[in-house]
């Protein structure tokens, strides 16, 4: 996958991270650090379930989807780090190239079809059987059979996902293309207007919460939950009155929105519905006496689409019909991606892991009854193959010591910045639909900064508009009590459960991401201003800053 003319270089590591290659042979991937999915160190079983078995899958996902490429995952100094490298020879990559881009542009009218009619039932038989899983009655045989299952039901998720992503990713970004040679390079970003305004999991979980806060209808009840520490919530409504009743609506609420945490890639981090201490930050902020009904904005965004929708088919009505019926195609297309990749996130990243966390979990409570580990969380410090060691000998064995210092190793990498390249540097990629996709999901690198304007911190235009406000650097979604009404939200990345979030912020900074990254979708869903992909943002941005944000330019 090389450029033409380019000689491949190790990149050197920096004297903070020194790198012992498990494999000499990892020292030729090149590898990109994915602060997107993965800011911070994760914890050995999480790093263990990409390695064996997020890869694998997601490598299936590539080939069934006709790309000749493979994703490896490797875990150097706790950090998550992603190769995709080719899967034929140099030589053949050309011809490859080719068959993949006929591949995928056979998909793209299909793909919306495939995930409603097969992927998507398939998503929801897998779900049903971990709903199913007795953990209570099954035996330690039993546990194993199932975290077997678990594992081979994982890989399909991202044999899946990957299937279904690189139609979903491409579309949009054809479109915006397509939109760009038709009306012009300056009105480009445009092309996402078409797009917005299209209901998708990440806004129906948002709107749903919404609901759920607007049924605290009393003084008493409001107060219950703005008033009081998050941390004694739930005890305070429980002794309010009506708080019986609303504590069973979020329960509702938690059961079927609340499979999720604030990362994808951390197995560690509690979902919602084991502790809701996020989703009461958010009710907090939707009880706020300036909290604007996120409906209202939902309309006129789809007010907008319809406009700038029919406006296009008015400027395009003289053009020949094959430019027409590929324009309606690709604007279907690329509107139906948008929502699957909200929803696919959904069923696989979030829901996903989980229920992988619920298996893991269970082993963690056995472990620390038999003495293994000393509390059932220190499972994630082991990985799954010394899991199935001491699960087959009868739960025995003593780690105990193995999990304190993997946490110290994690300890002492949170301090150090992890470098954006590890490996070998083979150029830039060949320039196709794919890559350019890829390159508005994750980002580029960000622009150069204007030596006469240090004030001024440059990444990519995610959502239009300019605003002014107080920057709220916000870390974990854990933090999300601390933004205000207007504030700017300047965070590394922002994963689909952030969603409710937007309805409370002003405007949004990442570190990460491209203008068909999650964070940038979801801000035009919500009509706020947005610069995603800074690369430096919360490094530099203070929190309480005042800050200008235009995401026009």
């Amino acid at each position: 996958m090389a450029a033409p003319d380019f000689t491949p270089v190790v990149i050197p590591t920096p004297p903070d991270f020194p790198v012992e290659w498990a494999n000499p042979e990892d020292e030729k991937l090149p590898l990109l650090h994915d602060r997107k999915h993965a800011p911070g160190p994760i914890t050995p079983l999480s790093g263990w379930l990409c390695e064996q078995h997020w890869g694998k899958g997601s490598s299936v996902g590539l080939a069934a989807a006709g790309q000749p490429v493979a994703a490896m995952i490797k875990m150097v100094n706790t950090f998550y780090y992603l190769a995709i490298v080719p899967t034929v020879p140099p030589e053949e990559m050309e011809q490859a190239g080719q068959r993949a881009e006929e591949a995928l542009k056979a998909s793209i009218p299909t793909f919306t079809q495939t995930w409603e009619e097969e992927w998507l039932p398939e998503l929801k038989d897998l779900h049903d059987t971990w709903n199913a899983f007795d953990f209570v009655a099954a035996s330690n045989e039993a546990l194993l059979a199932h975290f077997e299952w678990t594992l081979a039901s994982y890989e399909r998720l991202w044999d899946i996902h990957f299937a279904v992503t690189v139609p979903y990713l491409v579309a949009p970004s054809m479109f915006h293309d397509l939109y760009e040679d038709v009306f012009g390079e300056s009105e480009a970003l445009h092309s996402y207007k078409l797009l917005q305004g299209i209901d998708n999991a990440s806004i129906v979980a948002g709107r749903e919460l919404w609901s759920l806060g607007q049924t605290a209808d009393s003084a008493e009840l409001r107060s219950a939950i703005r008033n009081v520490p998050t941390s004694e919530v739930v005890s305070r409504l429980e002794s309010t009155s009506g708080g019986d009743a609303f504590l069973s609506r979020m329960r509702t609420y938690l059961g079927q929105y609340g499979k999720r945490s604030d990362t994808i890639v951390e197995l560690a981090d509690p979902s919602w519905i084991e502790d809701p201490s996020i989703a009461i930050e958010i009710l907090k902020q939707y009880l706020a006496d300036d909290m604007d009904d996120p409906t209202d904005q939902w309309k006129q965004l789809v007010a907008e689409r319809e406009q700038f929708v029919e406006d296009a088919r008015n400027r395009l009505s003289g053009y020949p019909q094959p430019v027409r019926d590929e324009f309606e195609m690709f604007m279907a297309a690329g509107q139906n991606g948008q929502r699957i990749q909200e929803d696919h996130n959904w069923w696989i990243d979030q829901m996903g892991n989980h229920q992988v966390r619920q298996v893991f979990l269970e082993f963690g409570r056995r472990f620390s009854d038999g003495g293994v580990i000393e509390i059932r969380d220190d499972i994630f410090y082991l990985d799954g193959d010394e899991i199935r060691e001491a699960t087959r000998a009868g739960i025995s064995g003593d780690r105990r010591t193995l999990v304190e210092q993997r946490k110290a190793e994690m300890d002492r990498w949170s301090n150090v910045q992890a470098p954006p390249m590890l490996g070998t540097d083979y150029g830039p990629p060949p320039d196709n639909p794919v890559t350019r996709a890829l390159n508005r999901f994750f980002g580029g690198p960000p622009p150069a900064p204007d030596p006469d304007r240090p004030d001024v911190i440059k990444g990519n235009p995610g959502a239009a508009g300019k605003v002014t406000g107080t920057a709220r650097v916000i870390i974990k979604l854990s933090d999300a009590g601390r933004l205000g009404k207007g504030e700017i939200l300047v965070t590394p990345t922002t994963a689909p459960p952030w969603t409710p979030l937007f309805a409370t912020a002003g405007g949004i900074v990442t570190d990460t991401g491209g203008p068909l990254s999650h964070c940038a979708i979801v801000a035009r869903e919500y009509g706020l201003p947005a610069v995603v992909g800074t690369g430096m943002a919360t490094s530099v941005i203070q929190d309480g800053q005042q800050i200008e944000v235009n995401g026009d330019s």
